[in-house]
């Protein structure tokens, strides 16, 4: 009796978790405009009460990038057998850590301004955490690490090729705080890569899902870039064609990958 009841409540706390999961990644590609922003490079003003200035259209990609394709992404993808990938909590976790954390330290101001933001974000991670059924495995996993060599070199060069990005992000925000974290924001998109690069060369659960999300967004950035080259913040022709290579060479390393789990079904056999 004492199975089926634990068999009943972790169907129920599953099922809330994922009620929660579809709220909260179509709120962040509606609500927060994850989707019509990231749209903005090739159609302007979709789905969205008033568009963008034109030299905002690639700032828009960014957020598009961030709040559509990372955060609300990585919650669609654990629709489907969640337990199995607590890594991408985790990301989505730390992910808005450091985002309210970039915005606070370049834009000090805008944070008092927006604190609703912070407490809005809070109760989300909260939910999550509350209803999700292996909570300790998103922070003190009990399964090994396989490092990728491979994936772990890839995030370093996206370290290397992201952090002018960043600096330039953080200057732009410095410079130009009426931009509405506009330029901080790919600062936060820079720091929120490179950490989800390291956690899909972990090989834990979900490092794979996570690794195609990443793939995505380098080359929806890439698309992005290509399209509007001249734009404010645009990585031009260049650095658009390599996010674009990159994220094909990296979709195809993080398939290959090896999990914990497989290893550990290799190593049994």
């Amino acid at each position: 009796m004492e199975w089926k009841e634990a068999g009943k409540k972790g169907f129920w706390l599953g099922l809330i978790f994922r009620v929660f999961a579809v709220i909260f990644a179509v709120s962040g590609l509606l609500m927060l405009q994850g989707l019509s922003e990231g749209l903005e490079p090739w159609v302007q003003g979709v789905m969205a009460s008033s568009p963008l200035p034109d030299e905002l259209r690639f700032h828009g990609a960014v957020h598009g990038a961030l709040i559509g394709l990372l955060f609300s992404g990585s919650l669609i993808a654990m629709l489907w057998n969640p337990l199995g990938k607590p890594l991408l909590l985790q990301f989505y976790f730390v992910g808005h850590l450091m985002f309210l954390a970039t915005l606070l330290l370049t834009d000090f101001q805008l944070a008092l301004q927006t604190f609703f933001v912070f407490i809005l974000f809070a109760l989300v991670l909260l939910i999550l955490f509350a209803a999700y059924g292996k909570r300790k495995e998103i922070f003190r996993p009990t399964e090994p690490s396989v490092k990728n060599r491979a994936l772990l070199i890839m995030a370093g060069v996206a370290l290397l090729g992201l952090l002018p990005f960043s600096i330039n992000g953080v200057i732009g925000q410095f410079q130009d705080p009426e931009q509405q974290f506009r330029w901080g924001e790919g600062a936060a998109l820079s720091i929120v890569m490179v950490y989800g690069g390291y956690l899909a060369a972990t090989g834990r659960s979900g490092s794979r899902t996570l690794g195609v999300i990443l793939s995505l967004t380098y080359i929806f950035l890439g698309a992005a870039s290509i399209t509007i080259p001249n734009h404010p913040g645009s990585w031009g022709l260049w650095g658009g064609t390599a996010s674009i290579l990159y994220g094909l060479i990296y979709i195809g390393l993080a398939l290959r990958s090896k999990t914990s789990h497989s290893v550990s079904a290799v190593n049994a056999s």
